[in-house]
């Protein structure tokens, strides 16, 4: 190659390497820089706002994975407020009344003053879509999307919400949902915000790892085992990212930012969804009855407004089932309730259907609490076989039918206490239980309000033995059941009257007591409790209302068993005694020369099953009830557990009782009328099997052992 060629090439090289990066330089100024100086104007301007969406809650499933409580998809009608804010007033105006036409014609009310309403609702972000119609008629999705100019804005969307399959049944277990008040929003995130921060973890979360924060107009448990088990049905909310300019429009969503939404957690209960069914048609069925009873002469008309029904595993504390009524259905709540609606649910004239009565409801215990008066006075030494007793465990007593306290100093009504059962008949401990004897307890508690030698360990008076032995037993104290809003009820004692009615404690008080009347009052779950733990031999377990939390895989998240509070030590003879003349309500007939039988016997001898084949021991009771100087008819209650052994059933010595039930009837009558049938009819199905099985639920059951969904069909399922 000659010079002058090489000299032509390298001048060729470097003229095109300048022209290169003169281009390369028009590049970057003109693009590069350019995007560079779009970047920044467009972070000067724009920002990105973070837009939650609600996680389906958990589902709510019986003990055998039966489905209370689950998610169904609806449809919502929704206003983009972005588009309708830059509509004129006029126009917006026009909008809302063509969409209430539109939405009321497909089925469901709608009015304008309502959407206004939510639109105008400053608890939702600028981004958030607004729903004003929840679970229209699928129909109105297209005649909407069909029309977007006469609808600019609207748009219906898919939202899940709560779903019963069952309708009301176990109504007040479950509990209901709502929208997050302000207060509930505060404390929720509050809390949410220390757990987290006790953790060291940063709120925006790690991988697979969110806080379950609430925003305005979220849902959130109301009551029962919605509000009770809250942290574990909520779902971790999704959220999307959008790009807004300075003007408020959204300029683009980033895709790569979405968070889906997990569902939240599945609580399985401890209750039988076929013995809940039974317990609230028994209980509907036996308060028509009580109003059909013609009253004794003279006495107030049977109301039978209101009840409740208890059912208890006495061997770990299982609540098996729990019915009050009146009731009301839950479904109520999903789509917001109006304040007339709610007004109805707590109004006293509609004996307020809200109230869980078997743990809000408190009443007078009536002949049903001498099971605890009995063991105070053996425990504490006022009826017993050693000295210094008033009588031994298996000594007779007369009943005349009245009781004259013999330490007044003048003979009065307060003085003079009557029973319902006339006529003479010798008595002892068992005896005064099977057949109620009222005076049996009179004359104990007189005799006892005064200390006697060698009348108890720790030198107590009867009365103050009472109130020992019905605290031991879970009266008068919450009982600890995971459901909230439990009242304590009240065990009356010295301090009790000093402090609500300024005056002293009096030997008429502690008679009352005896019986299960004056200022006593106790919930039908506390009653069914100091049964169940009687009839499992002394252990007071707190009542659980669920088994086990599970993931939506179905892996098992936590398991719950049994919590005993306490072991009571109750001696061999108190115990044989109590149990005898429990068991003989239900099963001792009339005696000839000795007055009547069991309270409870013809009851149980008309019932549909063997009880010497099932021995059930059970106790009646009828409470008076006096309101404002008013008298009402009687509080009907019935207290009983089984299977029992006993000398000649079918039942073997080491049988243990699985289920100990509690009944009480407001204004009901006698509880050998009223509550005792309803407790039998429960005895009779759950001790042969024959729980009728609850229909009309179309899902699937979880295979035992897998903690996930098999597909056995929930159908003709029994005990």
């Amino acid at each position: 190659m000659t010079d002058a060629a090489l000299r032509m090439r390298v001048f060729a090289f470097v003229a095109i390497v300048l022209f290169g990066g003169l281009v390369a330089r028009l590049w970057y100024l003109q693009g590069l820089e350019a995007q560079q100086q779009e970047f920044e104007r467009r972070a000067q301007t724009n920002v990105y706002e973070q837009v939650f969406e609600e996680a389906p809650r958990g589902r709510i499933l019986d003990r055998s994975g039966r489905v209370l409580v689950d998610n169904e998809i609806v449809e919502v009608v929704t206003l983009d407020s972005g588009i309708i804010d830059d509509l004129s007033v006029a126009e917006r105006d026009d909008l809302f009344l063509r969409l209430a036409i539109a939405i009321s014609r497909s089925g469901r009310l709608a009015k304008v003053e309502d959407i206004r309403s939510e639109y105008e609702d400053p608890s939702y972000g600028p981004f958030e879509r607004i729903p004003v119609a929840v679970d229209v008629n699928p129909e109105l999705f297209v005649f909407l999307a069909e029309r977007p100019d006469q609808f600019p804005g609207v748009e219906v969307l898919e939202r899940t919400v709560r779903s019963y399959p069952y309708g009301s049944l176990a109504a007040h277990v479950l509990g209901y949902v709502g929208p997050i008040t302000r207060a509930e929003w505060e404390r929720a995130n509050q809390q949410i915000n220390r757990q987290w921060e006790d953790r060291d973890i940063p709120l925006a979360g790690q991988p697979g790892e969110r806080p379950k924060t609430y925003q305005l107009n979220d849902e959130i448990g109301k009551t029962g085992v919605e509000l009770i088990f809250e942290d574990e049905l909520r779902g971790t909310p999704g959220s999307r990212w959008l790009e807004v300019d300075a003007s408020g429009t959204v300029v683009r969503e980033i895709d790569s930012l979405e968070q889906p939404a997990v569902p939240g957690n599945d609580v399985w209960l401890t209750i039988d969804l076929d013995l809940q069914a039974l317990a609230e048609d028994e209980l509907r069925s036996g308060l028509d009855a009580a109003r059909l009873r013609t009253p004794s002469p003279g006495d107030p008309p049977n109301v039978a407004s209101a009840g409740s029904v208890v059912a208890l595993d006495p061997r770990n504390g299982d609540l098996l089932a729990m019915a009050s009524f009146p009731t009301y259905e839950p479904a109520d709540f999903v789509n917001g309730i109006s304040f007339a609606q709610f007004d109805a649910l707590t109004s006293e004239a509609n004996y307020s259907p809200i109230l869980n009565r078997a743990i809000q409801g408190t009443y007078a215990p009536g002949s049903t609490f001498k099971l605890i008066t009995a063991i105070a006075a053996m425990q504490e030494g006022v009826i017993s076989d050693e000295p210094g007793a008033l009588r031994g465990i298996g000594d007779e007593y007369v009943d005349t039918g009245e009781y004259l306290y013999p330490n007044c100093a003048v003979e009065s009504d307060t003085c003079l206490f009557g029973s319902p059962f006339d006529g003479r008949r010798g008595v002892d401990m068992a005896r005064s239980i099977t057949v109620s004897s009222d005076t049996y307890y009179y004359q104990i508690a007189g005799e006892g309000f005064w200390p006697r030698e060698g009348l108890g360990e720790d030198g107590l008076r009867l009365d103050e033995g009472i109130q020992k032995w019905a605290r031991l037993m879970g009266l008068g104290v919450d009982s600890g059941l995971q459901i909230p809003y439990e009242r304590s009820g009240v065990v009356p004692d010295r301090e009790y009257y000093d402090t609500v009615f300024g005056a002293p404690w009096f030997a008429g008080a502690t008679i009352n007591l005896s019986i299960g009347q004056g200022e006593l009052l106790v919930t039908p779950l506390q009653l069914a409790n100091a049964y169940a733990t009687f009839g499992n031999g002394g252990s007071l377990h707190q009542p659980n209302v669920a088994t086990q939390i599970t993931d939506p895989d179905g892996d098992v998240l936590l398991q719950i068993g049994p919590r005993v509070l306490r072991e009571l030590d109750i001696a061999d003879d108190a115990y044989a005694a109590v149990e005898n003349g429990l068991l003989g309500v239900t099963m001792q007939p009339a005696l000839n020369g000795r007055g009547s039988g069991g309270t409870a016997y013809s009851v149980f001898a008309n019932a549909d099953f063997n009880i010497w084949n099932w021995p059930v021991a059970g106790k009646t009771g009828t409470a008076q009830v006096i309101t404002q100087g008013i008298e009402k008819a009687d509080t009907s209650l019935f207290a009983a557990y089984g299977p029992v052994y006993r000398e000649g059933s079918g039942v073997s010595p080491d049988v243990e009782a699985d289920l100990a039930v509690a009944v009480v009837m407001e204004e009901s009558g006698f509880g050998s009328s009223s509550a005792a049938p309803v407790a039998a009819e429960i005895f009779a199905r759950w001790s042969t099997g024959t729980l009728p099985s609850v229909t009309g639920a179309n899902e699937v059951v979880p295979v035992a052992g897998d903690g996930g969904l098999g597909d056995q069909s929930a159908q003709g399922a029994d005990r």
